[in-house]
């Protein structure tokens, strides 16, 4: 049990020291992390209805709306309405916000190359897998209850 334990503090302690290098990082390109996050998205995954932009970036709607309807602000994203579901929108990258990810993106994935770079490429691929089974099984303990 102590092992585990050990093991959950490590965890914790090093995805805190992650988030703090992605956000300084994101802050460079004066984005907040849910900004980033939204416009990172759309840019991989294209035009997304507003559930699945929640569901993914664990928002709330409310606060979904409100990161969106700033990058909308800005320039980057556009809402379009939901032809089949009127009472839904998607969410775009506009040309602006497509052209202003492209320019940074490339830098951000140096930072988190960076941050994975002490590890061989073995050692990234065991941490993708463990981590995986056990957010993967987390989920199946938050769903029992």
């Amino acid at each position: 049990m102590k092992r585990n334990l050990k093991a959950l503090t490590i965890l914790v302690r090093a995805s805190k020291s992650v988030e703090k290098v992605l956000r300084q990082d994101i802050a460079r390109y004066n984005l907040n992390p849910s900004e980033f996050g939204v416009l990172e998205y759309l840019y991989h995954k294209g035009n997304q209805p507003m559930a699945n932009l929640c569901q993914r970036l664990l928002m709330a709607n409310s606060s979904i709306t409100y990161v969106v309807d700033n990058l909308v602000q800005a320039g980057f994203v556009e809402k379009v309405e939901n032809e089949s579901d009127k009472r839904s929108n998607f969410v775009k990258l506009t040309q602006k916000g497509e052209n202003y990810l492209e320019s940074i993106f490339p830098r951000h994935e140096e930072k988190i190359d960076e941050i994975f770079s002490l590890l061989t490429e073995e050692e990234v691929a065991a941490l993708t897998e463990a981590l995986k089974k056990i957010g993967i099984y987390s989920e199946k303990i938050v769903a029992k209850k």
